[in-house]
This record gives structure tokens, sequence and C-alpha cells, in this order.
């Protein structure tokens, strides 16, 4: 068997260039640059984008102008070190956004508060660290998500008011000078899209009442109606149908979210058990050939679930000790947080 230790260093340039480009996120390509200085010479410093739709600002009769905002999920470990290799490892999830002015706004994703503003509840040891070397650290980018906000234009100031208009999803694979661009959104009880083709706003007539939650998934835009009934909608032609009837549920809805995981939607609901004053959740999964939510009781043992107002995703348990898998963690709103509840 051959034991020989690869000499990473001396890989030529052109095939470090070609790795480097096969990534799929500019937190990956930091990493690869930190390996060692013989990377970093070879690898040109990815830009530094401004998110692609900082300066998009849409406007809709009768609101303030709105701007759309975009935000990055990462979960950050820490490696145990080579003098130390039993040390505790820890595993943040922060969240994201790259500001005008070239800084990051970190976030609790789960209360919408600036991360190290009042965190001194928090033991030393278990704080998020003010400067992450990426040799000791693991930066996985897990999301992205986004929200229409307030653009106020003062006399003397011009800022962002966090709304609560619910949140945007947008097409993937194009920015916003793209024609294929579009925007969609939940507004006082309407489905509504932007695309950049026209620069307006069009109402989707979904054919259905009290619309929850929109979401992007495999190059379709999909809404879902309280009763479960959900339907894609095409953004070019805005010609909308539906994938899955209504569903019965027993109790009280207290709220129904959309998330993907990989090449599936999910649809997890959280139900008031009056009997016993508690909550529980519901999980189904979409079965497009049956046009219908398929029940999920087992299978979930390594997922972990995260629903946020302005954004939903995944994370393997396995892969993410540190929060447990088959459960959710719940975020009700930009200022409320309910605890995370097992299914």
């Amino acid at each position: 068997m051959d034991t020989t230790t690869p000499d990473w260093p001396s890989l030529p340039d052109h095939l470090l260039a070609s790795i480097a480009e096969q990534l799929p996120t500019r937190i990956d390509r930091l990493c690869l640059r930190a390996v060692c200085n013989s990377f970093r010479s070879s690898i040109p410093p990815p830009l530094k984008p401004a998110s692609p739709h900082a300066d998009l600002k849409i406007t809709l009769p009768g609101l303030p102008p709105l701007v759309l905002v975009e935000f990055t999920f990462y979960a950050i470990k820490s490696l145990p070190s080579i003098s130390n290799p039993n040390q505790i490892k820890y595993t943040w999830l922060v969240k994201s956004e790259e500001l005008h002015n070239g800084k990051v706004r970190l976030e609790d994703p789960f209360s919408s508060r600036r991360l190290g503003i009042w965190d001194d509840w928090v033991p030393e040891s278990e704080k998020l660290p003010e400067s992450l070397n990426l040799l000791d650290y693991r930066v996985k980018e897990v999301a992205k998500a986004y929200r229409l906000e307030v653009f106020y234009q003062g006399k003397d100031i011009n800022r962002r008011i966090p709304c609560v208009f619910g949140k945007a999803v947008v097409s993937s694979g194009h920015d916003a000078s793209d024609d294929g661009f579009a925007v969609m959104t939940i507004i006082r009880g309407n489905v509504l899209m932007w695309r950049n083709v026209d620069k307006k706003w069009a109402i989707i007539n979904v054919g259905y009442e009290d619309p929850l939650d929109v979401i992007y998934h495999n190059e379709k835009f999909f809404a879902l109606m309280s009763t479960g009934v959900t339907v894609t909608v095409d953004s070019k032609s805005i010609s909308v149908s539906q994938v899955a009837g209504p569903l019965q549920i027993e109790g009280l809805r207290i709220r129904s979210d959309l998330i993907k995981s990989f090449q599936d939607l999910f649809l997890i609901i959280k139900i008031s058990v009056q009997s016993i004053q508690s909550f529980e959740f519901k999980v189904y999964k979409l079965d497009e050939e049956k046009r219908e939510w398929v029940a999920v009781m087992d299978g979930l043992e390594d997922s972990v679930f995260f629903v946020g107002y302005d954004g939903s995703f995944t994370l393997s348990a396995e892969e993410f000790p540190g929060y447990k898998g088959n459960c959710v963690y719940i975020n009700s709103g930009p200022f409320e947080v309910d605890p995370w509840s097992v299914f």
C-alpha cells in the first residue's frame, strides 16, 4: 500500500484554477485558498459580489417602495486542533447579509437580532468567535433567503425598514438583470409575481383563497393554499397548474410551510392538540405523479428542518450533530420565536 502523503502545494496552477471554478459558493473557494500559501498565490480571491438584487426597488400600488434583500445562512463548525483533538466542537448557525459598505451583518436566525449585541448570557467558550481562520472552522453555505422591505427615502437619510409582507422567493440561476428573473410573494392575501421582463407586478389568479406560503423548487414557483391545495406558476406565461389537492387535517392548524430538501418538496404543518394543550407537527412529501401530499411517518431520523419567516431549509443531523434529527426548529416571525419541537 502506498502511504506517501500527496504533495498538495505542488499542484499546477491550471489544475487548481479548474478545481476552484467547480466550487459552488464563494465561501468554498475561500476555504480552498486557506489550505496553504501556494494555494493562495495560485487561486485569485473571489470577488466580493454585492447581492445582484441589492439595488432592486419594486413598487406596488398603495405601498411605499420595496427593496429585495438577500440573506445567506451559514453553518460554522469548529474543528479539533492537532494539539487538542478531544476539545469540544461547536456548530453555529448564522444568518448573514452583505451590506453596501462591504461589511457583513450577522443575525441569530431564530430571533433576527444581531449577534454580539445581546449575548452576554452565552458562555464565553460557546460564543461565535470575532474572527474565523478557515483552517480551524468549517464554513458551509446552507441556504439563501429573501424578503421585501420598505425603502424609506427621507430628506436626510435613506434606510430600509423590515416589513411584514411575508417572505419573497426568486428564480434561481438568474440575477436581477436577466429577463428570466422573477420574484414571487404574498401580499394582502394575494399571490403576486414581479418579472424583470416587464418590470411590474401581476396578481396570480390561483383560483383558491388564503395563500399561505410560496417557494421556488426545481425551476418552478409553488404556492400553498390554506386547504393544502398546491399550485405551480410558470413565470413566463403566468399560467397556473394544480399539483396537489386539499388535505384533511384534524386539529387547529397554527401554520403551514413549504420546505425543499434536495429534489423533494415537503409540507410541514404545525397543529394545536387541544386535548393536551400542546403542539405537534405533521410532515408530507409532494408526489407530483399522484398529484397529492403523502404523509411521511419515518425515514426522517437524519433530517433537521429549519422553518423561518423569510426562508426554510434542511440540514443533516449526521453532518451537524449539534442539532437533533427528526426535529423542527421554528421561527414564528422576525421578533417572536417558538421553541423547537419533536415530531
